[in-house]
């Protein structure tokens, strides 16, 4: 039965002369296809289009009021994580507009205190305060945790913190030789 291949041969092709239908089919496919291609890029280039240079810039001026480490880090591992969110927001519309209000937000807020964009706020307390305005907001909460894994969980800057890493390996912290070594608290 299915090893006779005289059957196949002699049966008619689906694709030899297609019908009315199944031109209209493909065709419809075919364009549904395209349409939900482009709707799902158009959406992915816009998240990647709202933010300009000067909202990269505000977001690492951010990144270094929330931790700042002026004289232990440059701007590199901070960069990493701003990088690692707007990755996110460029795949995910809802982080992207998050992101977006929440750079205007800041901005209006550091317009209507001290009459400047945040970034030009030169006093980094004055900076600070605007921040604690909105450290219970979802965006700030999304910065500060993307910071808080991306600087301290990041084993590359473990020495510059003064961290060896873990200390049971050593008999626990009392017996690890970093202990005391910190220098920058």
């Amino acid at each position: 039965m299915l090893h006779d291949l005289t059957m196949i041969a002699a049966r008619p092709s689906a694709f030899a002369t297609p019908t009315r239908r199944q031109l209209l089919g493909t065709t419809a496919f075919v364009a549904l296809t395209a349409g939900l291609l482009t709707t799902t890029m158009s959406r992915f280039a816009v998240a990647a289009a709202t933010f300009d240079d000067a909202q990269k810039m505000m977001l690492l001026r951010v990144a270094r009021d929330i931790y700042p480490h002026e004289t232990l880090l440059d701007n590199a591992p901070y960069q990493a994580v701003v990088d690692a969110i707007l990755t996110e927001a460029d795949k995910d519309e809802k982080v992207a507009k998050m992101m977006s209000d929440g750079l205007t937000d800041l901005d209006k807020r550091a317009d209507a205190v001290y009459k400047s964009k945040y970034v030009d706020v030169k006093n980094p307390l004055e900076r600070e305060g605007l921040l604690r305005q909105i450290e219970l907001t979802d965006w700030f909460q999304k910065v500060r945790g993307g910071l808080l894994f991306g600087l301290y969980n990041n084993k590359a800057l473990y020495p510059k913190f003064g961290y060896d890493g873990s200390s049971w390996e050593h008999g626990g912290w009392i017996n690890d030789p970093s202990f005391g070594k910190v220098e920058w608290l």
